[in-house]
């Protein structure tokens, strides 16, 4: 067999393959929410060696490439086929477009190669978020989602053991090493895998608190808990915070419970960076000094960002195209590392309109579900949806959104286009065939459309 018949061949297995995992994403979001999770856990154990095909150029395709890229695909298809569009779905379309246009004019300013390196976040984060607001808010479809999240936080949790074990007991088990800060030794997770072991946490409070959970989810949940103050990244134990305060304000019911753990989270978190040194900021190589990360380094980088976007007229409506420079100066030293802030990041690359679009797909959706009733409570559903997105809102400030940010925001952007009459007090959600939102792929008992 000639390497043109092969080639042939495998070309031929990969677009039947192709079509079949199209098939299966048209109908099924909770194997697109694992394939999703599963990238995060790839991304967090190869960090910047991650899997991937060598293409003509600089090009590399990843594997985390190619998960996106079918769910993008998914995602068009789905739309296509709604009726109408639901009006926090037309936001999200709209920073689609500014984000497409963006992307146009660095691809041609600065290089396809260059383009798509900046914009890869926006297209896991926008692809998802367009995917799952296409499906009819199931209650079985989100507690499946739930509890494949849940499962999920296992293996990152073990691979952040491994990395303690390497660091401080001195193990070579072959596992790559953490990177980020002169903290590494314990911050063995970068910032947005902490963030999707903190949302996994507040996903279980409600349950916990009243009870409902099995002893399976009681005990990872207090190691999810654990787990977050040890990783020692603050932005995250503020996010949990925040989202435990939420989770109070909206369920009278659960407030003392709630104000017990805020109360001991709060505690635990002061315990713990004091523990591992937080305060030793004058001592030479402290175990959680960072020296390029903390708070005053980013404002004043942040500063120099804004300056000098503003000076440019185009760029407050179209943005700064996809692969030109983020580079400023902070403290004499010259830095090109993305902002540490999406909002600016999105202004920046999207104009005032794309940050516009996100700030409703954040707050607005939050404000639009807040005093939306939970008929039957369950894993990642409408009464927790608030505090997530809550918990996003302060995440946003420092930091960038993970794969799994993009499955919070379209659930929620689905449940917040329900139909008035599934979401009156003291009414169930109507069943799926029944619903007259923008959701027209049927769907069957179980959350299949």
């Amino acid at each position: 067999m000639t390497v043109l018949a092969l080639l042939g061949v495998v070309l031929l297995v990969a677009g039947a393959a192709g079509l079949v995992l199209l098939e299966v994403l048209l109908k099924r979001a909770d194997v697109a929410a694992a394939m999703l999770f599963a990238t995060i856990l790839v991304q967090a154990l190869f960090v910047d060696k991650v899997p991937a095909l060598q293409l003509p150029g600089e090009t590399r395709l990843y594997v985390t490439d190619l998960v996106a890229a079918s769910i993008m695909v998914a995602a068009l298809a789905r739309v296509l086929r709604l009726k109408r569009f639901d009006r926090f779905q037309r936001w999200l379309l709209l920073l689609g477009v500014v984000l497409g246009v963006s992307l146009l004019r660095g691809a041609a300013a600065f290089g396809i190669h260059s383009a798509v390196n900046d914009v890869r976040q926006y297209l896991f984060f926008f692809g998802a978020t367009l995917y799952f607001s296409t499906f009819a808010p199931l209650p079985g479809l989100s507690a499946r989602i739930g509890r494949i999240w849940l499962v999920m936080t296992v293996p990152m949790m073990l691979l952040a053991g491994l990395r303690w074990l390497q660091n401080f007991a001195g193990l070579h088990l072959g596992i790559p090493a953490a990177k980020w800060g002169a903290d590494a030794a314990i911050r063995v997770l970068d910032g947005p895998y902490v963030f999707f072991l903190s949302q996994a946490f507040v996903l279980t409070i409600p349950a916990w608190l009243r009870g409902q959970q099995s002893r399976w989810q009681r005990v990872l949940s207090v190691v999810l808990l654990l787990m977050v103050i040890a990783l020692n990244r603050r932005t995250a134990w503020l996010a949990v915070l925040v989202g435990i305060a939420v989770v109070m304000l909206r369920d009278r019911r659960l407030g003392r419970r709630a104000l017990t753990l805020v109360v001991l989270g709060g505690a635990l978190a002061v315990v713990g960076f004091v523990a591992v040194g937080g305060l030793q900021e004058g001592v030479e190589q402290p175990v959680t000094q960072e020296d390029t990360g903390n708070l005053t380094w980013r404002v004043q980088g942040w500063s120099e960002l804004v300056g000098g976007w503003v000076h440019n007229p185009v760029s407050w409506v179209l943005g700064e195209p996809f692969g030109s420079s983020f580079a400023r100066e902070i403290d004499g030293s010259k830095v090109t590392s993305h902002p540490h802030d999406f909002y600016i990041e999105t202004m920046m690359r999207a104009g005032i309109p794309g940050l516009i679009a996100l700030l409703v797909l954040t707050v607005g959706v939050m404000r639009a579900l807040w005093r939306t009733p939970t008929p039957a409570p369950g894993l990642l559903d409408v009464g927790i949806m608030p505090a997530l997105l809550a918990m996003q809102v302060v995440w946003y400030v420092t930091w960038i959104p993970g794969s799994e940010q993009g499955i919070v925001t379209g659930l929620a952007l689905a449940m917040a286009a329900m139909p008035l009459a599934g979401r009156r007090p003291g009414l169930m959600p109507p069943p799926a065939h029944e619903l007259a939102g923008p959701f027209t792929l049927p769907a069957d008992r179980n959350g299949r459309s």
